[in-house]
């Protein structure tokens, strides 16, 4: 039985009234990266709805095409404990990218949100389609690539297709093969393939072409497995310093190291880097080894210079290239602001290696982070060298 004008019009005010609620649902975690672009999609879908209604031409098939319901179920997975990006941009090379739906764990697992008819699933992954459309596989195959590009803690992502409405039992044993988690309910296998106008077909499907613009994850455990310890500049000169060895009790000339002196006294950074270094291989690149020297040579005082040979004692210089070449992220990291060349060099060492990075440059993390390239790191805050500046400082009796 067809639905009368009043019934199309009565139905179109509740999808745009239940996109408002989905864009309110989501003021509680508006500072979750990519929540405004989640925001942005559903207006968008709002903005259509509401085109649609002010013409007064409605009609059953834009209702049954709309992308909310595909929206609704990612606002749901966005609004559980743990998430920490939506909506986000990795490249999986210069040509082709993937929009991560849902990111969690501090980054360890990937949810791709699917709102399909589960029949209509099966008979794309099938073949039963028009000619290059993706199916849920091709999609698989993506998001398996891009998780080995970007890992967490040098292990890929966990990668989980939640299927909203069910997938079938054949297609969801072939998304396994793949190694993916598949998540809904598993439904009977079924050959009435049928063409359809799906929920969010065109939101599910763009993986590899959006045009979204795009932080990553970085860790202070310390008891998380890892070996070995690839020291910053900063690391080195935190280590080394007057400040951290004793003789934190100044004023000084400079403000920023009275501050840091008060914070040393506060909060001790080198015993925190001591255990950090308990039982690991500490490594550095020769940039990161060369410009250390160089600053110690021209600053330091003779106790820091002295502490900075015992460190070299310690440590395993490998060349900058050591490790082989970086991988695409990595390589195509933008240098500008506070993602400089002597920092990328060092952090791309240390990811090589599969090494923790030891640095205070919260910086460079971020920047790099804001460029869809995360790096394990253990952040610690930043100490000057100081020895040169106790003499025309005042001790702190």
């Amino acid at each position: 039985m067809s639905l009368t004008a009043e019934e199309l019009i009565s139905m179109l005010e509740e999808k745009i009234q239940y996109a408002r609620d989905l864009i309110g649902r989501l003021h509680i975690i508006k500072i979750v990266e990519g929540v405004p672009k989640l925001q942005r999609k559903i207006q968008q879908e709002m903005d259509f709805l509401m085109r649609l209604k002010k013409s007064k031409k409605v009609k059953v098939e834009q209702l049954s095409c709309s992308n909310l319901r595909h929206l609704g179920a990612m606002v749901d997975c966005a609004l559980r404990p743990g998430v920490v990006s939506v909506c986000k941009i990795f490249h999986i090379n210069a040509d082709s990218k993937l929009v991560i739906d849902i990111i969690s764990e501090n980054g360890k697992v990937w949810t791709k949100v699917i709102a399909r008819n589960p029949k209509s699933l099966s008979a794309l992954s099938d073949g039963n389609a028009s000619y290059g459309a993706r199916s849920i596989l091709d999609q698989a195959v993506d998001y398996v690539e891009c998780a080995q590009l970007y890992p967490c803690m040098f292990k890929p992502p966990k990668v989980i297709f939640e299927f909203v409405s069910g997938i079938e039992k054949n297609l969801a044993h072939r998304l396994k093969s793949h190694g993916i988690v598949v998540s809904g309910e598993i439904l009977p296998n079924s050959t009435d393939y049928f063409d359809e106008c799906s929920d969010s077909s065109s939101a599910e499907d763009s993986g590899g072409n959006s045009t979204n613009e795009n932080a990553g994850i970085f860790s202070n455990d310390i008891d998380i497995g890892i070996t070995t310890l690839n020291l910053d500049v900063t690391a080195m000169m935190a280590y080394v310093s007057n400040m951290t060895n004793g003789y934190c009790k100044y004023l000084f000339k400079q403000d920023v190291l009275t501050q840091q002196a008060a914070w040393d006294d506060e909060r001790p950074v080198k015993p925190i880097l001591d255990k950090l270094f308990e039982g690991k291989s500490l490594v550095c690149c020769r940039t990161a080894w060369d410009n250390f020297e160089k600053i110690v040579q021209t600053l330091g005082g003779p106790m820091e210079k002295k502490r900075s040979m015992n460190l070299k004692e310690m440590l395993t210089i490998y060349d900058d290239d050591y490790g082989g070449p970086n991988d695409y992220p990595r390589e195509n990291l933008k240098v500008r602001g506070n993602v400089r060349l002597r920092s990328k060099t060092v952090f791309n060492f240390g990811h090589r290696i599969k090494a923790l990075t030891v640095s205070a440059n919260v910086g460079f993390i971020r920047a790099a982070m804001q460029q869809g390239v995360n790096y394990a790191a253990f952040i610690h805050e930043s100490r000057a060298l100081t020895e040169g500046k106790e003499d025309n400082a005042t001790k702190i009796l």
